[in-house]
This record gives structure tokens, C-alpha cells and sequence, in this order.
């Protein structure tokens, strides 16, 4: 059995799918899924795609078995907002100078991208 075929075999078994529930979800019959697990016949990541969206399976652990089984980001809106540093939180009022409208030269002809930078500078002077 290949290392894919055994890393398949053991995320179906960690979120207790059985080999015909992981073929109903990726649109295949379970032959295939057993085919698969005993390395009989070349996975294809493409079909496993669903299982990654449903289940969160990490790819990089599938096939090359680095990281995680499962992907490690979390849903932004459930991430309690942290707390700013304390360094941060210190730094001098005075070296942080305002950017004004003059900084934005109209006579160039990257005046629009000019003007779309010029929040994103303003807000991270502010930080």
C-alpha cells in the first residue's frame, strides 16, 4: 500500500466515513475508494476535493504527509480578536507624521494607483 493510500485509509477512519460514504461524497462508486486504499490504482486528488472542502483535509498531509491532517486555519469569524502589543501600544505619538494630499502627484501618470495607496499608507502610519 502506498503512503497516500494508508494517509486516505486513515483520515477516512479518523472522521469515521465508511469507504461508501467517502464515494458518495466525491462522486465515485466504492470500488474505487477500495481500489484506491489498497493501492491498486492511482489516486486521483481531484476527486478528493469535496473531502478537503467538507472535512477540512489538509492536501499537504494527503499526499506528502507534511503538516497536519487536517488544515489548521480558523474561521476568522469565530477568532476571538488579540490583544495589541504592549510595544505597540507605546510608540511616540511625534514620529508618526501624517501623510498629506500633496504626497499624491497628479501630473504622473500613476495618479489612480497613487490615490488607491494613499489609504492603505494612512491607515498603517496610524497602527
Amino acid at each position: 500500500m502506498s503512503p497516500v493510500a494508508q494517509r486516505l485509509r486513515e483520515f477516512r477512519a479518523a472522521v469515521g466515513l465508511t469507504q461508501r460514504e467517502v464515494a458518495s461524497l466525491c462522486g465515485l462508486g466504492k470500488r474505487t475508494i477500495i481500489y484506491w486504499e489498497m493501492g491498486e490504482r492511482e489516486i486521483k486528488c481531484t476527486k478528493l476535493v469535496p473531502l478537503s472542502e467538507e472535512y477540512d483535509l489538509d492536501f499537504n498531509w494527503l499526499i506528502l504527509g507534511k503538516g497536519s491532517m487536517f488544515n489548521e486555519m480558523a474561521d476568522p469569524a469565530v477568532v476571538e480578536p488579540k490583544e495589541p502589543d504592549e510595544e505597540i501600544e507605546e510608540v511616540d505619538d511625534q514620529i508618526i507624521e501624517p501623510v498629506e494630499q500633496q504626497w499624491v502627484d497628479t501630473s504622473q501618470p500613476f495618479q489612480k494607483e497613487q490615490e488607491d495607496v494613499l489609504p492603505l499608507i494612512q491607515r498603517l502610519r496610524k497602527k
